[in-house]
């Protein structure tokens, strides 16, 4: 009777030690995707952040902008780009583009 208790004793010794090992594995490549996940992650923050201190330094400039009176220069060419305005002595020209004939 030893020698079946025995026998079952490192039946049950070896399946402890292969469940071990099965967990032990799942672990280590669990481990490894959330360091992967963790890494990416880390390259997103860092990226974040690169993104958010160019979006400050460009609010800022945007603020000096603000606070500065405009050129009358600057104005008028807004206008004349923007608008399509003129000054009452200035004349527009258009042309008419020709087309193509063939033959």
């Amino acid at each position: 009777m030893r020698a079946c208790e025995a026998a079952e004793g490192t039946g049950l010794s070896r399946l402890i030690r292969i469940v071990i090992a099965l967990l032990l594995a799942y672990a280590l490549a669990r481990g490894a995707a959330v360091r992967k996940s963790y890494e990416e992650a880390e390259i997103a923050r860092r990226e974040l952040r690169s993104e958010v201190q160019m979006l400050r330094e460009e609010t800022e400039a945007l603020k000096s902008a603000l606070e500065t009176e405009p050129e009358d220069s600057e104005i008028e060419k807004l206008a004349r780009e923007r608008l399509g305005l003129v000054l009452p002595d200035e004349t527009i020209f258009y042309f008419a583009q020709a087309e193509d004939k063939e033959g």
